[in-house]
């Protein structure tokens, strides 16, 4: 494959991956909407998985840790959450190892499929990719989509409640809370 066939695949690879960077560390804006958006896609893509492990039940035994692990991860993150008032505009951050938890994750499972099918021929990689039998050959993919979509449901769900709660004070006299 020529260089050029691939640079544009890269560089909309890179982008993904610099949003996704941004969005997880440091401060984020309060935006519900977002918000709302972000726990439908996870739970509509969560249900479509576990429909699917009706088909291929070997999922479910990594899709419960995963889901588990998550919800450990809202918990901790719900308790060590920090909330800023900016130019009166609310701005939520959680704790700095559990952004680098949730990055590494998201990360190193995307460099991990990427390498994977980058290195495998095409025809091999396209069979590997059909829907559904990726996940039943390598169930690891499927343990750490659980981890990701349990913990931004969760997390997003919290920072929702917490939010509302937030505004419905008026702007605070000290910007940090």
């Amino acid at each position: 494959m020529h260089i050029q066939q691939m640079a544009v695949p890269l560089m909309v690879m890179a982008f993904i991956i610099y949003r996704r960077t941004k969005r997880t560390i440091g401060f984020q804006p309060y935006k519900p909407g977002r918000l709302v958006f972000r726990m439908i896609i996870f739970a509509v893509i969560m249900i479509a998985f576990l429909v699917n492990a009706a088909l291929h039940p070997t999922t479910l035994l990594y899709a419960v840790p995963g889901t588990l692990i998550g919800v450990v991860l809202v918990i901790f993150a719900a308790k060590h959450s920090t909330y800023q008032w900016r130019e009166s505009q609310l701005f939520y951050r959680t704790h700095k190892w559990i952004e680098a938890a949730v990055l590494i994750l998201f990360l190193g499972r995307f460099f991990y499929r990427f390498l994977l099918l980058a290195s495998s021929s095409g025809t091999q990689s396209l069979q590997n990719t059909q829907y559904g039998q990726h996940f039943t050959r390598d169930p690891l993919t499927a343990f750490v989509f659980f981890i990701l979509g349990a913990y931004y449901i969760g997390f997003n769900g919290y920072i929702l409640r917490k939010g509302k709660a937030l505004q419905k004070e008026e702007f605070p006299v000290e910007p940090t809370l």
